[in-house]
């Protein structure tokens, strides 16, 4: 039994050292983060987004064709019924479309 008194002894030392390495050598790796987020503008909030990166604010497609304030079309997607009712009509939507 001594022998086992004995190497619990040792694991508790060591065990102690370890957490004195991991103290001493913890604070030197915070100061190492906080220095590389500093030169690299990272803040806490994108360390906390688990690794995905912030996505750039979309900007609305420019407007391309206006028949009045409300019915307008950007061009893509689905056409709006209000296109739909003047190609049925026969006329050319492109009479509609804003100059740039």
């Amino acid at each position: 039994m001594s022998k086992i008194n004995e190497l619990n002894e040792k694991i508790a030392q060591l065990e102690k050292e370890r957490d004195q390495i991991i103290s001493v050598e913890r604070n030197a790796v915070i100061g190492d983060i906080k220095a590389k987020m500093v030169a690299y503008n990272i803040s806490v909030d994108e360390l906390e987004r688990k690794g995905k990166v912030a996505k750039a604010a979309k900007t609305p497609s420019p407007i391309k064709y206006r028949k009045s304030e409300h019915e307008y079309w950007v061009g893509r997607g689905p056409k709006p019924q209000w296109v739909k009712a003047i190609e049925a009509a026969g006329e050319n939507v492109e009479l509609y479309r804003i100059s740039e």
